[in-house]
């Protein structure tokens, strides 16, 4: 018969010996906190990437490296001038380009639109979307990490380094910076929300510079404003996003300038290549939203079949506290300045929503 001595180090051994197996067990299930799968990954924004959706996509991707994944980031298109100089500036590789997506494992950041995406993504595996727009066509992706109340996708991003005690390093800092400051404007209410002041102040410790000075910004400003050597055409591809919704296929294209008396000038280039771009891209609407850095009010102008009907139900009495909106000839003026994601949109996805095709 065992004595008492002998039961208490048989106990304690199998004790030590289910800590161990649990330890081992929790260690299997870590491997994949994401519930990703295995295989290689890639992260990538939308078609004419703006900064944040480059800068998004970098940060996730490293973000899924230090969880162990096998992950790179990619762009859907060439970098604009704003985003080629923060990657000059702090002296990063840009992603490399993904012209088709098919047969890959793909994560989508800052969009969740087809008429958006990387070509061949409806034959691609959908893991997740990290994106801060309100949900589009993209319904099948396994995941979804969104939310509306961020001005940038770069800001969700750092919420999702602090939820999976991720440590920030100095470079992904300033890239979630840059891609916070840009979306945001540098933190302007129109355009940003509290998740996204929280997050700068966190990142500007780490970052290791001042990037929320005057001369930062109005320098990357500057470069998105610089159109400089490019076709009219190419202005209006530059910040642009397509939409299909309630039947219906539509663009919204962005376009800033520095002075308000260049408004007039860009707002006709631009009008002389949106009936056009309308027939080749084969939507039924378009819409050019145009801001100037000098005065904080927005125009809206507008081609295709009731565009006229459809912008005046959509900005005209809008009854949002603070927005007036008068009608122009040809145009709508908006003041202050408004967001194509938070109002643009929106609007016109309403009246949408009323009208018979």
């Amino acid at each position: 018969m065992m004595n008492l001595s002998k039961l208490r180090y048989v106990a304690m051994a199998m004790l030590c010996l289910n800590l161990c197996t649990s330890c081992e067990e929790d260690d299997e299930i870590n491997t994949d906190p994401m519930n990703l799968g295995e295989g290689k990954v890639y992260v990538i924004g939308h078609k004419n990437p703006d900064t944040d959706a480059v800068t998004s996509a970098m940060a996730y991707a490293n973000l899924l490296r230090q969880l162990g994944y096998d992950c790179e980031a990619r762009v859907a298109g060439a970098l604009n001038k704003e985003t080629s100089f923060i990657m000059d500036t702090f002296r990063l590789q840009a992603p490399e380009l993904m012209s088709n997506a098919a047969g890959q494992r793909i994560i989508l950041v800052d969009h969740s639109e087809y008429i958006q995406a990387v070509d061949g993504l409806k034959d691609a595996k959908i893991l997740k979307v990290v994106d801060n727009h309100k949900l589009g066509s993209v319904t099948n992706a396994l995941s979804y990490d969104t939310v509306s109340t961020a001005g940038s996708t770069c800001t969700i991003v750092y919420y999702l380094y602090k939820n999976n005690n991720v440590t920030i390093d100095p470079t992904m800092a300033r890239i979630m910076l840059a891609g916070i400051l840009s979306d945001t404007g540098n933190l302007k209410q129109a355009k940003s929300f509290k998740k996204d002041s929280t997050a700068v102040d966190a990142l500007i410790s780490i970052a290791g510079i001042n990037m929320t000075d005057s001369l930062f910004y109005t320098r990357m400003h500057s470069f998105a404003d610089d159109f400089s050597g490019m076709t009219d055409n190419e202005i209006f591809e530059s910040d642009y996003k397509g939409y299909e919704h309630a039947g219906y296929k539509y663009g919204v294209a962005a376009v800033d300038v520095t002075y308000d008396v260049e408004l007039a000038d860009m707002r006709a280039r631009m009008s002389n290549v949106m009936e056009s771009y309308l027939t080749d891209n084969g939507l039924d609407l378009l819409f050019c939203k145009m801001d100037a850095d000098t005065i904080d009010c927005s125009t809206i102008f507008y081609v295709g079949k009731d565009a006229e009907t459809i912008a005046e139900k959509a900005f005209l009495n809008m009854g949002i506290d603070g927005v007036t909106s008068e009608k122009k000839d040809g145009y709508i003026l908006i003041t202050p300045h408004i967001s194509r994601k938070t109002v643009v949109t929106p609007q016109i996805d309403k009246v949408l929503d009323t009208m018979t095709k």
